[in-house]
This record gives C-alpha cells, sequence and structure tokens, in this order.
C-alpha cells in the first residue's frame, strides 16, 4: 500500500509538471531559450496544447483498438476452436513488433496517403504484441487443476474463462497492456512524420532544423506522460489483482 500511495503521489506531482508545461508553454518556452541555443526566439507557432490533445487522442484511440483486438484474438487463440492458430497469430504480431516503426509508418502512406488513418492502423499493429503475447502466456499458465475443478463444477467454457481463467491471468494481462500503452506515447511521436500531428512535429521540425528547443518542447511532455501513466497503470494492475 505505501508504494501505491508513494507511486500515486509521483504521479500526481508529475501531472501537475505536465499540466503547467502544456497550459503555459509560452512560459516553458522561454525557460528553454535560457539553457539551449535556437535559430529562432519564437518558438512553435501552434501552441503546445494543440499538439498534446492531438498526442492524447491518438494514443487512446490506438490502445483501446490494440488492447479490444488484442484481448479478442489472444482469447480466441486459447479456446478449442482457435488453438491450432495460436503459433500462426504469435508469428504475425511478433513480426509486426520486430519491425521497425519508422518502416511501418512509411508503408502505410502508399495505401492510405498522408494523415491520421495510416499512423492509426500502425499503432494498433505495434502494440499488439504485447498485450497478444500476454493473454495467451496468462490464460495458459493457469494450473490445469483448477480448471478441471472448475469443470467438475459444471461450469461452461465460457463461465471457465469469465470467472477462472481471466481473473487468474489478469496480472499477466495487465502487464502486456501497460507496457503497450507505454510503447504506444513514445511510438505516436513518429507519427508526426506522416503527417498525422502530435507532440512529435515539435520534435520532427526540431531535427530537421537542429533546433533544441523545438525538440525539448515535444519530448519533455512525451517522456512526462509516459512517465504518468506507467505510474498510474502500475498501481491500477496491483489495486486489480489484489480485488481479484
Amino acid at each position: 500500500m505505501k508504494s501505491d500511495k508513494k507511486g500515486l503521489v509521483v504521479a500526481a506531482l508529475l501531472a501537475i509538471v505536465l499540466v503547467i508545461i502544456v497550459a503555459y508553454s509560452e512560459g516553458f518556452e522561454s525557460i528553454l531559450y535560457k539553457f539551449f541555443s535556437s535559430k529562432s526566439t519564437e518558438g512553435s507557432r501552434t501552441l503546445l496544447v494543440v499538439y498534446f490533445m492531438e498526442h492524447i487522442w491518438m494514443v487512446l484511440l490506438s490502445s483501446l483498438t490494440a488492447v479490444a483486438l488484442g484481448g479478442i484474438l489472444g482469447i480466441f487463440v486459447t479456446t478449442n476452436y482457435g488453438h491450432e492458430f495460436k503459433e500462426l497469430l504469435l508469428k504475425i504480431v511478433n513480426l509486426g513488433q520486430a519491425f521497425p516503426s519508422p518502416a511501418l509508418l512509411a508503408l502505410t502512406v502508399p495505401l492510405l496517403g498522408y494523415g491520421i488513418k495510416g499512423a492509426l492502423i500502425a499503432l494498433v499493429v505495434y502494440a499488439l504484441m504485447p498485450i497478444t503475447y500476454n493473454v495467451v502466456v496468462g490464460i495458459e499458465e493457469v494450473p490445469k487443476d483448477i480448471i478441471d475443478a472448475a469443470k467438475g463444477m459444471g461450469m461452461t467454457e465460457a463461465e471457465i474463462y469469465i470467472k477462472v481463467k481471466i481473473p487468474l491471468a489478469l496480472n499477466v494481462i495487465l502487464g502486456g497492456i501497460r507496457t503497450a500503452l507505454v510503447i504506444n506515447i513514445s511510438a505516436t511521436t513518429l507519427a508526426a512524420a506522416v503527417g498525422a500531428g502530435g507532440l512529435g512535429v515539435l520534435v520532427v521540425n526540431g531535427v530537421r532544423t537542429f533546433d533544441m528547443v523545438l525538440i525539448l518542447e515535444g519530448a519533455i511532455p512525451v517522456t512526462l506522460l509516459a512517465i504518468i501513466v506507467e505510474l498510474l497503470l502500475n498501481v491500477l494492475q496491483e489495486k486489480l489483482i489484489w480485488n481479484a
């Protein structure tokens, strides 16, 4: 419980810092200009809050889609109906994870053009691996004697999944979701390269113009957001496991 409180306190403090940075972006820029050289003293023409909301929107949409799709696929291949597809599915999602994310984003451009659609598909594919893999591993690690006991009590296959397998696999499943979300927050930065917007616009423009202020203006909020989400999901994971 003490570790939970520490995690929440740290997350709250970082969240306050993040809100201040996003809400008062001009003041944040002026601080950066004092410590880092820049070719321009005007900073970003677009408010930081606009890029931040675009980033949050892409992360939420792609992560929710990946969680839903990865959960369904992971559960399906652990059933008697989908067991034969398990190896194929794991190979496909592993390939998606091993494929460089910039290249994955680039491949969506000829098919869908520049914009958010291609970026979301690439982000979903990239987040699928840890979710799907952890769902499969978590469910398959449930002891067989517990499953046999549930069958002996007259539970149906669906009831065994809902009342036994998924609750016992919850810790592993949530670990995969946590990993996927943190990966997605940072990977969404690359979406700017295909015209999808987000905080990556600042990073990409900063790299293009060798402007350290622009790079940090985009990178610092992304880093803070990833740390906050990691801390909050860790606390949520422990609470859900305790309740389960």
